[in-house]
């Protein structure tokens, strides 16, 4: 009897199959990092809590003008760039070989977010001159997710 694609992703082996789970792994904890900043954006919550210190403040940093991507607010964008990330590390794991296409699609997507994140370190340090803890997170999220994804493309020769 074949394997159902969920046991067979769920049995995929090997290194490549390791860094896509890290990289899911860690995409999940940026889908957990940005909601409460995307409901914040929305108007389901009026605050997001901040330490106690003047150089916080979530608030300010995620009502900025700087917090959009064409022209909508980049908390629910940022969730939905995490959650095709997880998709694209399982669909990468489905196929179960060490050179799919889809990781250089994934690579393109972390890059992205990688670049936007540090990015947006710089401006609230240099423009906002305020700290959002969460975004701070999700930078810290992006960045890491390169050290699977450059351990993955390695291994693939490209």
């Amino acid at each position: 009897m074949a394997m159902n694609p969920v046991q067979h992703i769920r049995n995929a082996s090997g290194s490549a199959a390791r860094h896509r789970r890290t990289i899911a792994l860690l995409s999940a904890l940026g889908v957990l990092d940005f909601i409460p900043i995307s409901l914040y954006q929305l108007g389901v919550i009026r605050h997001l809590p901040d330490p106690p210190s003047a150089l916080f403040d979530s608030d300010a940093v995620n009502a900025s003008e700087e917090a959009r991507i064409l022209g909508l607010p980049d908390g629910p964008i940022s969730l939905a760039l995490y959650a095709a990330s997880i998709g694209l590390a399982g669909a990468a794991l489905a196929r179960n070989t060490s050179r799919s296409r889809l990781d250089v699609l994934l690579g393109g997507l972390l890059l992205g977010q990688a670049a936007g994140g540090v990015f947006y370190l710089y401006n609230m340090a240099t423009v906002q001159k305020k700290v959002c803890l969460y975004c701070v997170a999700g930078a810290f999220i992006n960045v890491a997710s390169l050290i699977p994804l450059s351990r993955l493309l390695r291994q693939r020769g490209t």
